[in-house]
């Protein structure tokens, strides 16, 4: 964060640099369940670090929107990338961003840690998405 030069006595010109956190998420389109994630930059280096943690399960095929960082990490033979095979995971960020603000971008809701977003989207996983962690709480409820 950076603080420059005064415009007028009332107004300081203020700028803010946040990096981006880009997230690659591997859900299952017909259980819809959200198996693994990763943070990182828009790069093909962190893709790459989520597909050597996909091995273990022995994925048959990929549904991905056109980035052309997919092709060359996903062998062709199992990569389909058009828009209709990927409604799971368009589903899966629409209910992210509605319930959590810092997955929005707006500047003031947004964190600085990457330990909380992977805090707070593994809580989203677990209770929205996969629902495997139950609350008895009349909050939750």
């Amino acid at each position: 964060m950076a603080l420059f030069k005064k415009r007028s006595k009332k107004f300081w010109i203020f700028k803010a640099w946040i990096s981006k956190a880009w997230i690659f998420k591997v859900c299952d389109r017909a259980g819809k369940q959200l198996f693994d994630w990763k943070f990182g930059d828009h790069l093909s280096q962190t893709f790459k670090r989520l597909f050597e943690r996909l091995k273990k399960w022995k994925i048959l095929f990929y549904c991905k929107d056109h980035w052309a960082g997919f092709n060359k990490i996903i062998p062709s033979n199992r990569l389909f990338q058009e828009k209709d095979k990927t409604f799971s995971i368009e589903q899966n960020n629409a209910r992210q961003c509605h319930w959590f603000a810092r997955f929005r971008r707006k500047l003031l809701k947004n964190t600085r840690s990457l330990e909380m977003l992977e805090g707070t989207l593994l809580i989203f996983a677990a209770l929205r998405v996969n629902k495997t962690l139950k609350i008895n709480h009349a909050i939750f409820g």
